[in-house]
């Protein structure tokens, strides 16, 4: 953050000829051609690319500055160019844009704005921002109470319109908390999730203009709506006891209104809680009892390694106790900076010892282990089915096999009802019909001269083989003999 945006201006040159004359030295050997330097009137690059130096000359143990100890044996005429640190360099991008001009912004909604909700947003908002600076701690006269007094002094702050205050709030929760007060009402871990816009408490909300016009318009339509529907079945009112006159119009509540309500009514619980619980508790009292506890042990540890790994001779010197270092120093303070300075990763190693007791009460009372689970045989049915691994000294693996058969139980009589409920309704559709197709054939037939052949009727028809006359045969032709 700087003053003004000359002095940003200046600070960004100034980086950007640093940065070209350290390229032009570093390249001293390339054709005098390439001449990357920025021409007078050219506006700066909007990505600065610099290259910095970050050697890191105390975490490297194998490397000492005079040769010796845990370096490296040297050979030869080339001493003083293997006891040299090696050079480290990265690039780091700064960008010269404004963030106002790429900075997401949001607009609330008309429910959000009105003048009713911003009165009671101030004071959930104050409430919250004060409950943090107490928290975390914020010294004396740096804090939202001071700021408002600090921007109207006197009498003023009791005339300042209530807008102009929550907007201050809201503004001090993201820059000082890195709270989003519109947007959740969560905070960011760190300031470069705001300021790469990748937490909402980056977004800027910006409220809609003559919000209060535009619900009075919407509820005078809500009301004619409900006039209207009235009207229209104004006989069935009339029929219930008249009880619509005294019957209101249902307004529905808005979703994003109602969202915002819970995630304020969660901030100002978890505010009380943090207050409760005081500034010295971090993140809850058992964590915290457990921190300490890590922090004493680490400290008793540290000066135990520094005691067992030095040798202390007669006359007041200390000896390094590595076999590959047993350097000699002239007292047992010089040996205690040579051991942090060059076997810091031993030490490193050891305290990271007095971690694993709670590391591994904290998995054992863990539900979702960062273990893979078992795979059990529950038989052809279900096949191998995963099963979490729980305990630490005696670990076991529940058999899931009975609360699976519990649950296919379960599912087959679900699955029966089911049936049964769709058998049932399928012969009742039925006979439903069956029913309507009598009442339709039961009437008075059509009268016409028109035969359905393929309409069949019923009759009855009496054989009788008594007196059965014979048809008499038939009478030969004979043939006419030819005259020849």
């Amino acid at each position: 953050v700087f003053l003004s945006t000359a002095a940003k201006d200046a600070m960004l040159e100034a980086l950007h000829k640093a940065n070209e004359e350290a390229e032009r030295h570093h390249h001293r050997d390339s054709h005098r051609g390439d001449d990357r330097r920025r021409r007078k009137g050219e506006t700066l690059p909007r990505i600065l690319d610099l290259d910095v130096d970050c050697t890191d000359v105390y975490g490297r143990r194998e490397v000492d500055a005079d040769g010796k100890g845990g370096a490296p044996p040297t050979s030869g005429k080339k001493k003083d160019v293997d006891t040299k640190l090696p050079t480290k360099r990265c690039t780091v991008f700064v960008s010269t844009a404004m963030l106002a001009s790429s900075q997401p912004v949001s607009v609330l909604s008309a429910a959000v704005s009105s003048r009713e909700r911003i009165s009671q947003d101030k004071v959930d908002a104050t409430t919250i921002a004060e409950t943090l600076d107490e928290v975390r701690e914020i010294d004396g006269g740096k804090g939202l109470t001071d700021l408002l007094f600090l921007l109207y002094p006197g009498n003023e702050l009791q005339t300042v319109d209530d807008e102009d205050i929550l907007d201050i709030t809201i503004a001090y929760l993201r820059r000082v908390h890195l709270f989003s007060f519109y947007n959740g009402c969560t905070a960011a871990t760190a300031v470069g999730d705001v300021l790469s816009f990748s937490h909402p408490a980056g977004t800027i909300h910006l409220r809609l203009r003559d919000a209060d016009e535009i619900l009075t318009k919407m509820a005078e339509e809500k009301a004619n709506q409900a006039v209207t529907a009235m009207a229209e079945d104004g006989e069935e009112k009339e029929d219930s006891g008249g009880a619509a006159e005294d019957s209101k119009p249902i307004v529905p509540k808005d979703m994003l209104v109602t969202r915002l309500n819970d995630s304020i009514a969660k901030a100002l619980e978890h505010g009380k809680v943090l207050e409760e619980q005081g500034p010295s508790c971090l993140i809850d009292a058992e964590t915290d009892a457990i921190a300490r506890s890590i922090e004493v042990a680490e400290k008793e540890t540290r000066e135990e390694w520094i005691e067992n790994h030095g040798i202390h001779d007669e006359d007041g010197r200390a000896r390094c106790s590595f076999h590959f270092c047993r350097k000699l120093f002239k007292d047992k303070a010089f040996l205690h900076k040579h051991l942090l300075k060059k076997h810091s990763d031993q030490l490193r190693a050891e305290c990271a010892k007095c971690h694993d007791g709670p590391m591994m009460a904290t998995w054992d009372s863990d539900t979702c282990r960062p273990v893979p689970p078992v795979l059990l045989d529950c038989g052809s049915k279900f096949g191998l089915v995963p099963s979490a691994v729980k305990g630490s000294d005696q670990p076991s693996a529940a058999d899931p096999e009975p609360e699976l058969w519990r649950k296919e139980q379960e599912r087959m009589a679900e699955a029966d009802r089911l049936h049964r409920e769709r058998m049932a309704a399928q012969r009742a559709a039925e006979e439903e019909m069956r029913r309507q197709q009598e009442e339709a054939n039961a009437g008075e037939k059509r009268k016409s001269n028109f035969v359905d052949p393929d309409d069949m009727v019923e009759e009855k028809v009496e054989l009788s083989f008594v007196e059965v006359v014979a048809p008499p045969p038939k009478k030969k032709k004979k043939k006419k003999k030819s005259l020849l």
